[in-house]
Formats: structure tokens, sequence, C-alpha cells
């Protein structure tokens, strides 16, 4: 259940650098957010990587830009709290719109429900999303079979709900991230046919469509200096 009042205002500033990196899926999220409550005012500001050594160590030092911990991402609330990094501020949002879903039985506990949603999220964050930018990072060989990251195996989750919850949009991201990287990473079709349908209903959310129609989703996916050589190396890669 959502605890914001229809009629509250609500002003929400989300801080990250200009590519897609862990952030990604809340920004899905916060872009549902905002087409549901028009009473939300979302909008991003970016960290220009292209500036980054000019800008970044002075934005550092700022506690009002980079948080509590001098990185990123960061979310303002209504002018007055910060929340730092990516889970924290998923699991926030979750929590403050509902998206955490509810049990499908009157007498179930949502404490576990969540704990059960939660290990969506964190499975798809930690297993997929994480270990695509060590990939990216370390500059993994696909076509050495002798490397531990070199094949991933699908990830399992749950869901019953009528809308997505948090671990949709986790998901929804770990498994775009993976196709757009290589097609190694990704399970065999027959194991992957229910995640294909799943990222449909997913990009067919109004938000969404909108979102990448207006080619709003980086193409960059991290701040690597070496992102675009290794992107075209391994894209030439048959595995």
């Amino acid at each position: 259940m959502s605890t914001i009042a229809s009629e509250e205002k609500i002003k929400i500033r989300l801080r990250y650098w200009n590519v897609r990196g862990r952030i990604q899926p809340v920004r899905f999220m916060l872009e549902d957010v905002a087409a549901t409550y028009p009473n939300v005012d979302y909008q991003e500001d970016f960290e220009l990587l292209e500036k980054a050594a000019e800008q970044w160590p002075i934005h550092k030092a700022d506690s009002k830009i980079s948080g509590p911990f001098g990185n990123l991402p960061v979310l303002t609330w209504n002018d007055t709290h910060i929340i730092a990094q990516t889970l924290p501020i998923g699991q926030f949002i979750a929590r403050k719109f509902g998206m955490y879903g509810t049990p499908k039985t009157a007498n179930a506990d949502p404490i576990v429900f969540q704990g059960l949603i939660d290990g969506v999220v964190s499975c798809a964050y930690t297993d997929i999303i994480i270990s695509l930018f060590l990939i990216l990072y370390s500059q993994v060989e696909f076509d050495n079979p002798e490397h531990a990251y070199a094949i991933l195996s699908s990830t399992p989750f749950f869901y019953d709900q009528h809308k997505p919850t948090i671990a949709d949009y986790f998901v929804f991201y770990a498994f775009t991230l993976a196709k757009d990287f290589h097609s190694a990473l990704l399970p065999t079709e027959e194991d992957s046919e229910a995640l294909r349908k799943f990222e449909q209903v997913m990009r067919e959310r109004p938000a969404l469509v909108k979102y990448f129609s207006e080619g709003r989703l980086f193409d960059r996916f991290s701040g690597s200096p070496t992102e675009q050589e290794y992107r075209a190396k391994i894209a030439a890669t048959k595995v």
C-alpha cells in the first residue's frame, strides 16, 4: 500500500551520472511513479562524465550533492532528506509508493512477502547487474571458456501481482542490460522465454513507452573510459 496521500506534494530529485549504471531500474520505477501520482514532482539531475575531472571533486565534497558517502546515486526527498545507494533508494521508493505488492492470502505476513520480493531484487542486482559491470571493467574475454564470468545462468523470480513491484524493475533492467551487453550472458531461448515475455510487458507500460520513445535510455553503460572499445570488441566475438 502507498503511504503517499494523493494531495500531498512530493518533490523528488535523483542524481547520477549520464550513463545507465546501477540506478537504471530505479529510473524506471520513478517514471511510473511520476506518471501515476500527479502530485509528485520528479526530476533527475545528471553529473556529466564529460566534465567529471573538473566538476566532480567539487561536487563530491558537497554532501548536498554527493550525499553522506560522497558518491552517487543519491535521491533527495522534498529538499530535506538524502537517501544514498541504489538498493536503499529503490526500497525507499517501493515502500513509499506501494511497489512491494500484496500477498495473495489474507493471513500472509506482509513482512515475509517483502522479504521474498527483496530476494529477487538482490539476486537481480548482485548476481546480474553488478556482475555485468565487473565484466565491463575487467574486460572479460568471451571467447575464453575458462573465465568464470563467461556464462551467467538464468535467475528464477516470483511475483503474482497485478502491477510491478520493485523486483520487476530490477529483473527487467538486469535482463535488458544482459541483452544489450552480449548474447553469451543470456540463458538459452527456451530458458529465457518467460523473461522475454516479461520484458515485453514491462516495455508496454505507458510511462516506459514514453521514456524509451524519447530516447532517454543512455547508450553508455558506465563511466569506464574503455567501455566503447571493449563493447565493440565483444560485439565481434562469437561464442
